[in-house]
């Protein structure tokens, strides 16, 4: 089974950045790919889980994760590890155990999100 792998757009794979000399506008294609992966029902939860505790186990993520399938949950870390937000390593041995962290994106990630939690809160 091919798992449905949303991704996030290279820059300036739509050439905005040429138009946005002529315009003087930015290019957002990255941010709408980036928001449509963050708004998946548990990807926040699972990086703010993920950044809290530094390293979590499939096993710890779907003890703390109990109202989602094995399945989605699969789903949604190979989303966020396509989108270089999350770190997945396979350890060998009987049984074989995988971790997640997070790279250095996804940690700048969580301190914007973090950031905007914040202002949300005050409004």
């Amino acid at each position: 089974m091919k798992l449905p792998i949303l991704r996030v757009p290279q820059e300036n794979a739509c050439g905005c950045i040429e138009r946005a000399g002529v315009g003087g506008g930015d290019c957002h294609c990255s941010t709408t790919g980036l928001v449509q992966i963050l708004g998946r029902k548990h990807a926040l939860r699972l990086l703010i889980m993920i950044s809290e505790r530094k390293v979590m186990r499939f096993s710890d993520l779907k003890g703390e994760m109990d109202d989602m399938s094995s399945s989605t949950l699969t789903i949604r870390l190979a989303e966020l590890e396509g989108a270089g937000l999350i770190h997945r390593k396979i350890f060998s041995g009987t049984p074989p155990r995988v971790e997640y962290s997070l790279t250095k994106e996804g940690e700048e990630m969580c301190k914007s999100v973090l950031a905007l939690s914040r202002f949300a809160y005050k409004k």
